[in-house]
């Protein structure tokens, strides 16, 4: 699923006002009680929303997608700051994705904004959110200690008898 994204929401954001009152064109639109998109199964928003789609999060590179959302932030600064003030608008986020392979070795990693990044997002009043897609590489084939041993311990057992 896209993550690059910037998307407002709230139980009493009344997104008509919005789209009657802003120059910004949301790539998706939802009302509260409206069926969920991406559900196989009845499941309804419990709020109103919109969402504007900034890139494909799993083909732009990560580093990209820091310079095009600062672009988005900077070419709609207004409308934006307008949004995030709107009476009804609980939570407004920058939604940016980072897929990665790692070693099955590798317990954690952090990431964060860039400073330029982070001042935008205040400006306009959104938080950013990182949202982490983890491809595991493949476990290293493991070789047998002795070459030529059983793969049942070679009939040895720690239990005489057995």
């Amino acid at each position: 699923m896209n993550e690059f994204r910037l998307f407002a929401h709230g139980e009493a954001f009344d997104v008509d006002a919005l789209l009657a009152s802003t120059t910004l064109r949301p790539d998706y639109v939802w009302r509260r009680g409206d069926q969920r998109r991406y559900s196989c199964v009845e499941s309804r928003h419990p709020t109103s929303g919109v969402e504007f789609v900034l890139g494909d999060g799993l083909t732009v590179p990560f580093l990209e997608q820091e310079g095009i959302a600062v672009a988005y932030l900077k070419a709609h600064r207004d409308e934006l700051r307008a949004l995030a003030r709107l009476p009804g608008v609980d939570t407004f986020i920058l939604g940016l994705q980072y897929r990665t392979a790692f070693e099955s070795n590798v317990i954690g990693f952090c990431l964060g904004p860039s400073a330029q990044l982070m001042w935008h997002c205040l400006d306009v009043g959104c938080e950013p959110t990182y949202y982490v897609t983890l491809d595991r590489l493949p476990e290293p084939e493991v070789e047998d200690a002795e070459p030529g041993a059983a793969a049942d311990g070679g009939g040895m057992s720690a239990f005489p008898g057995v």
